[in-house]
């Protein structure tokens, strides 16, 4: 197994021509940006999602698969603002994926120069996991960065993420195997640096501090259809970045997508499920309300 971390990726923000008392309003922007791919039989296909100028990415995710379309992965791009999405087909004809990537962004007052907004992917590859069998796997960003997003390559369909936990700084990864032959994968994790200075043009520095909170609550289905979608919210002015989940790797039934959607919200999907079954949702959120001080 092999533990690796990409080099640092920064976005210079410049300034922009805000009212005077701009240090009192907040500074964060969000947005977000979807795409759909259609996959035919035959070779992968790949997608490839952009963040707006200035823009950083914190987490891509699938919201949707047509049926015979298995995910091969998703990876953060070697840029600071984009996400990589790859998917294959079975049998004859076109399918479709679709996907969402969850950026931000800071306006500057004027007054204040030097501001980097930095992220970074660590990732662990080589994860090694024999038929039927599950792995763990830990991802720190360290203690100055705040995970946002994670992704998933290696393994196709065969390969399950039944928990995807965030923390303070990073997550904790259960992966299972369910195919017949031995996988190898790789899990990455894209982490934001918490606190961001500028130098003020008087002399001195301001700071902006990105609060991100984790929201975790539990979920049941009481009946059937076979395939269940269920959803939450960061509640208030927060910012959904990235859904997580926990379920019992025993069970039989499976997550198809679990992903932000909206502006503050997160939805799951889940096949194979049967009355009783459920799990623990998971949530990472970001506060917009946070200013340079």
């Amino acid at each position: 197994m092999r533990f690796t971390s990409l080099v640092r990726l920064s976005v210079l923000i410049a300034a922009v021509a805000l009212p005077a008392d701009a240090l009192a309003a907040s500074s964060i922007r969000t947005s977000s940006v979807t795409g759909r791919l259609v996959v035919s039989g035959g070779s992968p296909s790949t997608m490839r999602l952009n963040c707006g100028p200035s823009a950083v990415a914190l987490n891509g995710a699938v919201t949707g698969r047509g049926a015979g379309v298995a995910v091969l992965g998703s990876s953060p791009g070697r840029d600071a603002g984009s996400w990589i999405f790859r998917a294959a087909a079975s049998g004859a004809g076109s399918r479709s994926m679709s996907a969402v990537l969850r950026c931000v962004r800071l306006d500057v007052p004027a007054g204040l120069s030097g501001v980097r907004l930095d992220v970074r992917t660590r990732h662990r590859s080589g994860i090694d996991i024999a038929p039927g069998a599950t792995a763990t796997a830990r991802i720190g960003c360290g203690r100055a960065w705040t995970a946002t997003g994670y992704a998933l390559s290696g393994g196709g369909d065969a390969v399950r993420l039944p928990q995807a936990l965030p923390v303070a700084h990073g997550w904790w990864f259960t992966l299972e195997n369910t195919g017949s032959t031995p996988a190898e994968v790789r899990v990455s994790v894209r982490c934001i640096r918490t606190t961001v200075t500028a130098s003020r043009a008087g002399g001195g520095t301001a700071a902006l501090r990105f609060g991100i909170t984790r929201r975790s609550f539990e979920r049941a289905f009481a009946d059937g259809p076979a395939q269940r979608a269920t959803t939450g919210s960061c509640g208030g002015t927060r910012f959904s970045v990235a859904a997580g989940l926990q379920l019992d790797p025993a069970d039989p039934f499976e997550w198809i997508t679990a992903a932000p959607a909206g502006p503050n919200g997160a939805r799951w999907t889940f096949r194979n499920v049967s009355a009783g079954d459920g799990f623990r949702a998971y949530m990472v959120c970001l506060e917009r309300g946070s200013r340079f001080r």
